[in-house]
């Protein structure tokens, strides 16, 4: 005999509402869904339950801090917790934590304690990246140890040997051996690696924290995997805060093309203006390394381009603010009112060259009043950017957009470029309605300048995400930029890897693995 359960109306009302406004907003969610096809979307490396995690020993707790690279046979994806090994349709080949993949390659991962009080910092390594360098045939990870590591493998293969160094070591240092937030890119010519300097002074940033870079021949990074430092380094102290060296993946670059790095400036007078400030008219800055033999030139300090960020850059269009919501930048997720608040949210998250052109994308708080021509919203947003570079020394900003919605609190962003000059961006989003999710915006090279199609939902949450600190928010994403890698066997493809919401217990967070493809008009 069955038993029928009376749903009462209004509980029915409820639901049905329920329904209906999840079926639109899945609607409005996959607007683009004809522009990207999602050639492999899969699980990737998930947190760990409090009951294994050792708060005294490592770092389990908090964000992932995700990124992930291919070379067309392999896929690898790095969180602060480990490194894992896929083949292109998902299949797991192998796992390993984070702290015994540097110890395999002759490193310590372990950062030393630091100045102040933090319960998570020196218990493990943290804040990786990892990119496949197709032009030297070689994968590179970078994370913070115990000084800063660099990790090269010994061939293509990423389930061989790899070996590693403390590179900011090199030529007296100083050593980069506590949060530097390191930043990697690469080209045809040579690898660029940048790391925060505490002390050090640029005057479009804020006093006291500045950016170290360092610039090695590609010719000689493949003695990394052998634990040796390359005989060549180009070093410069007092870049801008939170500078990215580009990805350029152009096979014909020339010798004496350069190498460029960018960011974003800071209200100079103001301690922690670059997360904390209000209408900010900020400006692109843009530097340059050109290779003289095997040595490189950066740059003068100071003398760094600086770019207004409306079309034609005759203006400034774009204000940061502090993101959303509250002194605590916390925004609402759905099914619990613990909120969540992004790792990182002022730093230009990747930067990526396209022939002449550089691409980028940044997060910031919504503008509330007086905010011209960017317009009023309520939620964060997105400001992305194509820069023609054609004359280096004079870059203009050729297209550039914002991404908000009412429903959408976008963080951690990425941003790639196919073979053919398409764009594709992709970020995890949380709201009152909806879950962390990922979301997808593209952009055919055909569209009209400045716009973007989507967002299309390409892994939708099916929980709340909940790992509750003292302060009562739970922290998400990569704290110190996301990298979007271009597929070097098919350039049409894109991989990315981003933190989403599909595990019910406290502190286990997921994140997903996608390759997508922007199709030709």
């Amino acid at each position: 005999m069955r038993t029928q359960t009376r749903i009462p109306s209004r509980q029915l009302l409820g639901t049905l509402f329920v329904v209906f406004a999840c079926l639109a907003g899945a609607i409005a969610q996959n607007r683009g869904a004809d522009v990207a096809k999602i050639v492999y979307s899969f699980d990737g490396a998930h947190g760990m339950p409090l009951s294994e995690c050792h708060l005294e020993t490592m770092r389990c707790r908090r964000q992932p801090e995700m990124d992930v690279a291919a070379n067309g046979k392999r896929v690898v994806q790095i969180t602060r917790q480990d490194v894992v090994v896929f083949d292109e349709s998902g299949k797991r080949l192998r796992s390993t934590p984070t702290d015994e993949f540097i110890r395999k390659a002759g490193l310590d991962p372990m950062p030393p304690a630091p100045k102040t009080p933090n319960p998570q910092a020196g218990h493990g390594p943290f804040e990786p990246h990892v990119i496949f360098d197709e032009f030297i045939g070689r994968w590179i990870i970078s994370v913070t140890c115990h000084s800063d590591c660099l990790l090269v493998s010994a061939s293509a293969n990423p389930l061989g040997p790899w070996g590693g160094v403390y590179l900011s070591c090199a030529q007296g240092g100083p050593c980069l051996n506590y949060d530097p937030a390191l930043h990697v890119g690469f080209d045809k010519n040579g690898l660029y690696y940048c790391g925060a300097h505490v002390g050090d002074h640029n005057p479009n940033g804020v006093p006291g924290a500045a950016y170290d870079c360092l610039a090695i021949p590609a010719d000689e990074v493949h003695a990394i995997a052998q634990g040796k430092l390359p005989e060549h380094l180009a070093r410069q102290h007092n870049m801008p805060l939170n500078v990215q060296p580009a990805i350029d993946h152009n096979p014909r670059k020339g010798r004496s093309d350069p190498a460029l790095f960018m960011a974003k400036t800071c209200r100079h007078e103001k301690p922690n203006s670059c997360l904390v400030d209000s209408n900010y008219p900020f400006e692109w800055l843009v530097s340059t390394l050109t290779w003289e033999g095997s040595s490189g030139k950066f740059t003068d300090i100071g003398e760094e381009q600086k770019i207004k960020t409306d079309v034609g850059s005759k203006e400034n269009k774009w204000l940061y603010n502090f993101p959303c919501c509250g002194p605590r930048s916390a925004m609402p997720q759905a099914g619990t009112d613990l909120p969540l608040r992004s790792g990182a949210s002022s730093r230009l998250m990747d930067l990526v060259q396209h022939g002449s052109h550089l691409y980028g994308v940044i997060s910031s708080g919504p503008c509330t009043h007086d905010c011209g021509a960017q317009g009023t919203d309520k939620n964060n947003v997105l400001f992305w950017v194509d820069l023609d570079c054609s004359n280096v020394e004079a870059c203009v900003v050729e297209q550039t957009g914002k991404i908000a919605g009412d429903d959408i609190l976008p963080l951690a962003p990425t941003i790639g470029v196919d073979n053919d000059g398409n764009i594709g961006i992709v970020a995890a989003s949380a709201s009152s309605k909806t879950y962390l999710s990922v979301l997808l915006w593209t952009r055919r090279n055909t569209d009209p300048p400045g716009t973007l199609r989507g967002p299309m939902t390409v892994a939708a949450g099916t929980q709340p995400y909940t790992c509750p600190p003292a302060d009562g928010v739970t922290l998400t994403g990569n704290a110190a930029g996301l990298l979007t890698a271009l597929d070097p066997s098919d350039r049409t493809k894109l991989w990315v890897t981003e933190q989403w919401a599909n595990h019910a217990e406290q502190c286990v967070w997921d994140t997903r693995i996608i390759e997508y493809q922007i199709a030709a008009k």
